[in-house]
């Protein structure tokens, strides 16, 4: 007894000391870096595991070629995407200026229609508005711009991510049998149950949110040419992006779609905010519920905390990963409070 409290307790200590030296090292770039890359990876991996599993139970192939060909599936795909639509987002960029200042100027003649008028509240109203639009605008531009200017400089690293994830898919098994070796073995079928839980609802979650994602991304493409706006490819890949967030990440997609179509013309931006809202009603009511399922079943005010948590944490990205995070806490709960109580 007093030896297995013992050993706890050591296991607890190299834990707290692993955790503590993480933390640390998070203030150093390569420390970041390599964060960055394991975790990409592991998404990469996690969202092919449902795919590699079946195609190794159903056709009997060798796990190793299984991996292989599916990493290079997605690299093949990855560098296709990036071919064909980079130049396009680049040109499209270049006009940015031109509809910036047209939604200024609309802005402008809307502020002086107002000022003419009898109704001065009208003209405080839209001088708030301009000066809100032009800080959303500028934050957007320079979030962009940063964008590209980061995924230039990490390039190197992200070219990393197939060969880790490789070895996470096609190493699964090995990884988690030396991960089940730190329990003793009364208890690896308690960790191990727990393990399986994990993979199925958080594999899942993200090859469904993954689905959706191309669902609205391709959704939103067709909407804007239809509606004939400016930007139809980085606004639909935006939006796409965006939508992993949820309840705010439509909103967040929306919000440039319907500012580029207010510099054309008010009309144009009542048709893009209609749009943004059937699509919004297409995924939340009839996309969602089919391919999501019973995946995640939290409540929407935990949701809105997690994001709200992961937001303050790591932005953009503790956004995206704040969900899953909470997913995985929520199944180990529930697997600890069935099998303790």
């Amino acid at each position: 007894m007093k030896k297995t409290f013992k050993k706890n307790i050591i296991k607890l200590l190299i834990i707290i000391v692993c955790i503590i030296s993480i933390l640390y090292l998070k203030k150093f770039d390569f420390v970041k870096e390599t964060i960055k890359i394991l975790v990409f990876s592991f998404i990469l991996s996690y969202s092919l595991k449902p795919i590699y599993i079946s195609i190794i139970e159903k056709y009997k192939i060798n796990n190793r070629i299984v991996a292989f060909l599916l990493i290079l599936a997605v690299m093949v795909v990855t560098l296709s995407i990036i071919f064909l639509f980079l130049p396009k987002i680049f040109k499209e960029s270049v006009n940015i200026e031109s509809i910036m200042k047209g939604l200024d100027d609309l802005m402008m003649n809307l502020n002086s229609r107002f000022k003419d008028s009898n109704y001065k509240i009208f003209s405080v109203l839209y001088e708030q508005l301009s000066e809100r639009v032009n800080m959303l605008i500028a934050n957007y531009s320079s979030k962009f711009i940063d964008a590209i200017i980061d995924f230039s400089e990490d390039i190197l690293s992200l070219a990393v991510v197939p060969i880790v994830s490789y070895y996470f898919l096609a190493d699964s098994d090995i990884i988690n049998k030396k991960f089940l070796l730190l329990f003793s073995s009364t208890k690896r079928k308690v960790i191990k149950d727990l393990e399986d839980d994990v993979d199925r609802v958080l594999g899942k979650y993200i090859l469904s949110q993954l689905i959706l994602c191309l669902i609205v991304g391709v959704l939103t493409f067709i909407g804007l040419i239809i509606l004939k706006i400016q930007f139809p490819i980085f606004l639909s890949i935006l939006n796409a992006i965006v939508n992993i967030i949820p309840y705010f990440g439509a909103i967040l997609g929306s919000i440039p779609i319907i500012l580029i179509a207010l510099a054309n013309s008010p009309s144009k931006a009542i048709l893009a905010f209609i749009m943004c809202i059937l699509i919004q009603q297409i995924e939340g009511n009839i996309l969602s519920p089919q391919i999501t399922s019973t995946s995640v079943s939290m409540h929407p005010l935990i949701v809105i905390i997690l994001l709200l948590i992961g937001d303050k944490l790591g932005g953009f990205i503790g956004m995206i990963l704040a969900v899953p995070i909470g997913v995985i806490i929520k199944v180990i709960y529930e697997d600890i409070n069935y099998n303790l109580f």
